[in-house]
């Protein structure tokens, strides 16, 4: 389920895949953790989709992807978190706009 928040309808410039694993928690479960980024993500009116290992979020730019990083690890932080493990894909285009629906619709 697409989540829309904030921008409306518009496409972006980049679907960004992020996984973000807290190290050293002292237990194996973390949902909590995840719900705080997701949380982060609402917050900051980004469109979503979540899936089992990754969420995928739509971003016009490399700036606001660094800002949607810093909040996070923040956060994460804040928790007591002092490790963090995120992986990053990235699907940048100069030439169309992108979004999660769109990518999906043409492969299904």
């Amino acid at each position: 389920m697409l989540i829309r928040v904030g921008r409306g309808l518009g496409m972006a410039r980049m679907v960004v895949s992020l996984s973000v694993t807290p190290l050293g928690t002292g237990g194996t479960s973390v949902s909590r953790y995840v719900r705080e980024v997701l949380g982060v993500i609402r917050e900051m009116g980004l469109r979503h989709r979540v899936g089992a290992g990754f969420t995928d979020v739509e971003l016009d730019n490399f700036a606001d992807l660094a800002r949607l990083l810093e909040e996070v690890h923040g956060r994460l932080a804040a928790m007591g978190v002092a490790r963090v493990s995120t992986v990053i894909k990235v699907d940048y285009r100069t030439d169309a706009e992108l979004s999660i629906e769109g990518k999906i619709d043409r492969v299904t």
